[in-house]
């Protein structure tokens, strides 16, 4: 019998994509480029930044896999009240590779616009647990980041795994790494 969460990965893998929506990233004044506190990853966030530039409209592949909690719920908002994530379009070879790159993030993450177009506003690294730990001692760490772990039985039906956002295209005043971004919101159903 296979175990749950490879059944929980492989209908994430092969879910189909939503059409991609017209949208526009957050450059120019006020934007990603004029955050405080990037200490130090100014150089690897400007290679993230070209790296999704292309993206910032809507995903394409590989990001292609919507993700969707167990209740059904696409744009992720902390259940707190202290912020949201936004809708996650995932690469699901690159989630499935065991490794980490900062210059190829797993997910990217998109608030939804009140038009129904899409803004990027962040990425996200993921490593499921069991492939990391097999292979390191030490938490996965990015741009002097540990990432944090997320058990199993969490609100995605996946196994346990390591996970950094990086808020590269909208300011968190929370931090730029910090989970929850106050200044990204998800419309009322």
């Amino acid at each position: 019998m296979r175990p749950r969460w490879i059944a929980a990965v492989t209908a994430v893998l092969l879910s189909l994509a939503l059409p991609a929506a017209s949208g526009h990233g957050g450059g120019g004044p006020g934007g990603p480029a004029e955050q405080a506190g990037h200490h130090g990853h100014t150089g690897q966030l400007d290679r993230l930044r070209d790296l999704t530039a292309p993206y910032a409209a809507g995903p394409a592949a590989p990001w292609t896999i919507q993700v969707v909690d167990l209740a059904g719920i696409t744009c992720i908002e902390d259940p707190r009240g202290t912020g949201a994530m936004g809708i996650h379009f995932v690469d699901g070879a690159n989630l499935m590779d065991g490794a980490i790159d900062g210059a190829a993030p797993e997910a990217l993450i998109y608030e939804p616009q009140p038009d129904g177009s899409l803004t990027l506003v962040g990425a996200e690294h993921l490593v499921l647990a069991e492939s990391w730990d097999a292979d390191h001692q030490q938490v996965p760490m990015l741009h002097g980041q540990k990432f944090s772990l997320v058990e199993a039985g969490n609100r995605y039906g996946l196994p346990a795994f390591y996970e950094l956002h990086v808020w590269h295209e909208r300011a968190n005043p929370n931090g730029l790494f910090d989970d929850w971004n106050p200044t990204v919101s998800c419309p009322l159903s």
